[in-house]
């Protein structure tokens, strides 16, 4: 069995209900990859699995594999901001409401 090939820094990516999983090695990257959904003709996500494999075979490097996955990764829309999608939605419904209010207040009936 090969060791695992552990990388510094983690990717970060947002996974469920605003939750943070930070990808810290070609086999968390691979086993997570090997878990996502597959979509039909997902070209960025059989590169990024690709890329995993090849490292593991010594054909590629953790950078590529790594640059590989951050791709995928932004397509998919899982990259982590640093922002919490919870609270970034009740933001915008607490603006949302503010603003139908104010616009009631201007238009009475």
């Amino acid at each position: 069995m090969i060791e695992d090939m552990p990388f510094d820094p983690p990717v970060a990516i947002a996974v469920g209900a605003g939750f943070r999983r930070d990808i810290a090695s070609l086999a968390q990257m691979q086993n997570f990859l090997k878990e996502w959904p597959l979509a039909e003709n997902d070209a960025l996500h059989a590169k990024a699995l690709g890329a995993c494999e090849a490292a593991r075979a010594g054909d590629a490097t953790l950078a590529q594999t790594r640059r590989a996955f951050m791709a995928f990764a932004r397509a998919a829309g899982i990259i982590w901001t640093g922002i919490d999608p919870v609270t970034t939605l009740r933001r915008a419904r607490v603006r949302t409401m503010r603003a139908t209010h104010a616009g009631r207040d201007r238009h009475p009936r």
